[in-house]
């Protein structure tokens, strides 16, 4: 069975509860919440608020950054919430947008982002991870203090838990990053839209790598996000959900043009537009200049806008793909009434479809 998840808006401590009782009780299988220090509340707090309000649902963030947190602090708290929740965890990752972003900085390299799950992995299995000198330049180094013994690498100490070893998903928009998880991580969440031809490619890329690895296929996860409004007027849903879709494609094509990941030239450049037109003080929102930057034929193909059936059965065509795992995220932060509707919409008319 497909997991349906979640994401959480991580703005007040009584949204978070509110939220995570809300999806627990509305039936979705995980929530996830978002790391992104300027504009949200510390994810790992809210992540502990939430599991200590739920019971079942499964819980991540979606997604932490190698930028702002040291890999040992993020395995630490990562485990830390696996106690808590009694085996609940997934450590979603990627390469950082906003929480870089409100720092004056872009996505880390892919080859430090490599490094990065390479020391995150061995740190969540409890094994010792060499000392990096990169981690903190200028810092004096432990034999300069003339201690009689110090640590001679690093290793989270209380491992192993009670619990078992949080699998590690890495977000990815491009060829190389779906490449790397693949052979670094545990599983992989495509962020490229809702259509089958490129997520069928995506897939076709973790095959591939995974056997050059030598890695089986079957072990590793593999999940979708897609960007759904269920509205009666698909006008209306179109315009909601154009700013997730124009977020959504401006990562196909972030630091390049994007070729190997957007095989259309009109797709392409309307990705391209939409990156150019980026407003990040407005990160993903509807009425903002990169969402006025794609079409409606775009936000037919990449989002899932519409009625309750026509959403069902866009989102089934996805499933059939053989994803563990979709995140819609979007679906439970309070809005007007039609995001009311919208919410409502999703929750008793296609939800138990999906499910």
């Amino acid at each position: 069975m497909t997991e349906i998840w979640a994401s959480a808006v991580n703005n007040t401590v009584d949204a978070i509860e509110q939220q995570a009782e809300h999806a627990e009780a509305a039936g979705f299988d995980g929530l996830f919440y978002s790391d992104s220090q300027n504009i949200r509340l510390e994810c790992w707090v809210a992540l502990a608020v939430a599991a200590k309000v739920t019971s079942r649902i499964r819980l991540g963030t979606f997604v932490t950054n190698p930028i702002t947190r040291h890999p040992a602090v993020t395995a630490s708290a990562a485990a830390t919430l696996q106690e808590v929740s009694r085996g609940r965890v997934v450590l979603g990752v990627g390469r950082g947008d906003s929480a870089l972003a409100y720092l004056g900085y872009g996505p880390a390299p892919l080859a430090y982002f490599a490094e990065y799950l390479h020391r995150l992995q061995a740190y969540l299995r409890g094994e010792e991870v060499a000392f990096s000198p990169a981690d903190a330049p200028g810092l004096p180094d432990l034999a300069s203090l003339g201690y009689q013994r110090v640590p001679t690498a690093s290793k989270i100490r209380w491992l192993p838990g009670s619990q078992a070893k949080v699998p590690v998903n890495v977000a990815g928009s491009g060829p190389k990053v779906i490449a790397l998880a693949a052979r670094l991580a545990d599983g992989v969440t495509f962020a490229v839209g809702a259509d089958t031809g490129r997520l069928t490619a995506m897939i076709d890329i973790v095959r591939s790598a995974r056997q050059a690895a030598g890695l089986e296929f079957g072990s590793f996860s593999t999940a979708a996000v897609l960007n759904v409004v269920v509205h009666p007027d698909r006008d209306v849903a179109r315009e909601m959900i154009a700013g997730a879709v124009a977020s959504s494609g401006r990562w196909s094509v972030m630091q390049s043009r994007g070729t190997a990941a957007v095989r259309d030239d009109n797709d392409r450049a309307e990705f391209l537009a939409a990156r150019a037109s980026y407003d990040m003080t407005r990160h993903m929102e509807s009425g903002s200049s990169h969402a006025a930057a794609v079409s409606t034929e775009l936000i037919d193909r990449f989002g899932i806008a519409g009625p309750p059936d026509y959403c069902v059965e866009r989102i089934r065509e996805v499933q059939r793909l053989g994803f563990d795992r979709l995140v819609l995220p979007g679906q439970l932060a309070a809005g007007d009434p039609d995001r009311e509707l919208a919410r409502t919409l999703l929750v008793k008319e296609v939800l138990p479809h999906i499910r």
